[in-house]
């Protein structure tokens, strides 16, 4: 009975409702739900029907109520001291007809962030709500102060921060941006400006009211210490763990924002994160395209795509920051924040309408995310290439965050690559005699034959170390022994047969 009524009122099972059998007149809880609704995707308010799990209780409304109704709910909705805003129009208030009874459909549209929060009275911080599975429920004050820095067009990220100087900026961050942009724009005329004006050009700076440089918000997130964007964002906080199963162990690696040791702001953050995620794509060492080695595949870009997405879309004013966590196969990234574009728009891609649009241009100018922000289609297409369970999205309003759960592993799949083993390549070149290895230089050299490369970082893990100092020394000795060679350098140094 269910279906047939949703499908006589053309609704589908998953549609956003809510009935009510209004016997006694306009139920007060619906302009809860017009907010709600108004707030999160849209829904429907259907008078004359309650809703049971797996039935309806179809009541009807008289020719009088239905009159009645509709006078007084576009009464109520056009007092700006009952309700915010109006955003229906004529049609979306209709009636509907089942069974020879009239029922009474209001359909209220998802709004615009310009013009959210919608809320009930005059106070937006009681009488804003918001809908998820269990129902509406109140937004927290600092939820409704999201959706009205929201409206703006112009971004948080372009303001200028009146009272810092470039002192605030670590310059050894901008010093590797500038080496990047200079590598991948050869004879870009950006690569001749000073450093101010380099600065100003990304807008990572800009002058201030006295006429002189300080950095943006863009530039103090992507370029500064922590210490000082600390002084912008209070709660401003990057943090990447390595977890395991093993009880009594907290963590395997673990970076965070605070340690004092590195710059703490995104551009180093996103470095350090990736290149440890990456080790747990494993490229098969006999993939060639047009004869060279295939070291990156879509799924890297997907997993850097998906890194910088969340740097890009945070809400820095949220709390708890950005957390990326590594279990096993599984990685999970969440910031907080939620998306200022529907969920089908969000997962359709290519309208992205990121939070911070110039952090997003300053990872596009190195290549990072260059798609950041509009690419979740393309991260769900990279894992369904490999076969590899479909990446799941949490979109919380509740905690106003987004969580992406990724689960990794061996690439099955290269489009345009050759499989050299079709070729019957001999790999007795890569042969090596176990009676010359310790147990811990085999475990390494069986790990790199099985996964092509390895890092100082994944090495100390499989050999169950806490430190990398015993590492070094195994590495030290395969060098020596000439099994291995060394590919690259700092960070994102890697050991190969």
């Amino acid at each position: 009975m269910k279906k047939q009524v949703l499908k006589a009122l053309q609704l589908d099972e998953n549609h956003e409702r809510e009935c009510k059998l209004a016997q006694g007149g306009l139920p007060e809880s619906i302009w809860e739900t017009y907010s709600a609704f108004a707030n999160t995707e849209g829904g429907s308010i259907l008078l004359g029907i309650k809703e049971h799990r797996d039935s309806f209780t179809i009541q009807g409304l008289s020719e009088k109520q239905i009159i009645k109704y509709q006078k007084n709910f576009w009464s109520v909705l056009n007092d700006r001291n009952k309700i915010s805003r109006n955003i229906l129009l004529n049609h979306h208030v209709k009636v509907v007809e089942y069974d020879g009874k009239k029922l009474l459909e209001i359909q209220i549209p998802a709004a615009d962030r310009h013009d959210k929060p919608v809320y009930v009275g005059t106070d937006p911080m009681k009488g804003t709500y918001r809908r998820d599975y269990e129902g509406d429920f109140l937004c927290t004050e600092a939820s409704v102060r999201a959706m009205f820095a929201d409206q703006r067009d112009k971004s948080i990220d372009s303001e200028v921060l009146e009272d810092m100087e470039l002192d605030a900026l670590n310059m050894e961050t901008v010093k590797g941006y500038r080496v990047l942009f200079e590598q991948l724009h050869e004879g870009h005329p950006w690569n001749k400006l000073m450093k101010d004006e380099f600065l100003i050009k990304l807008k990572a700076a800009a002058k201030n009211k006295k006429g002189e440089v300080s950095p943006t918000v863009a530039g103090i997130l992507m370029f500064g210490d922590a210490d000082r964007i600390t002084d912008v964002f209070p709660d401003y906080f990057l943090d990447y763990r390595e977890e395991c199963d093993e009880k009594g162990v907290r963590w395997l690696y673990r970076t965070h924002s605070n340690e004092g040791d590195w710059s703490g702001n995104l551009f180093d953050f996103f470095y350090k994160v990736t290149t440890r995620i990456d080790d747990d794509v494993a490229v098969p060492f006999v993939n060639r395209r047009e004869g060279i080695r295939v070291d990156r595949v879509e799924v890297h870009d997907a997993l850097n795509e998906a890194v910088a997405n969340a740097l890009v879309h945070s809400n820095y004013y949220g709390r708890r920051g950005i957390v990326i966590i590594k279990h096993g196969k599984e990685i999970t990234i969440s910031n907080p924040g939620t998306i200022r574009i529907t969920k089908e728009e969000f997962y359709a891609g290519g309208n992205s309408d990121p939070r911070n649009p110039n952090l997003l241009k300053m990872f596009g100018f190195v290549n990072v995310g260059e798609r950041a922000g509009s690419g979740v289609d393309k991260i769900m297409t990279a894992w369904e290439e490999q076969h590899w369970e479909k990446p799941e999205y949490d979109i919380s309003l509740r905690t106003e965050r987004v969580t992406l759960k990724l689960q990794v592993g061996q690439i099955v799949y290269i489009p345009g690559a050759a499989d050299l083993r079709k070729d019957m390549v001999n790999e007795s070149m890569y042969e090596y005699d176990a009676k010359d290895l310790t147990d811990k230089e085999l475990i390494i050299m069986d790990y790199i034959k099985a996964h092509t490369e390895i890092s100082m970082g994944k090495a100390t893990d499989i050999c169950g170390y806490k430190t990398k100092s015993a590492t070094r020394k195994i590495i030290g000795k395969l060098l020596d022994k000439g099994y291995i060679k060394k590919v690259g350098s700092g960070p994102k140094t890697r050991y190969r047969l």
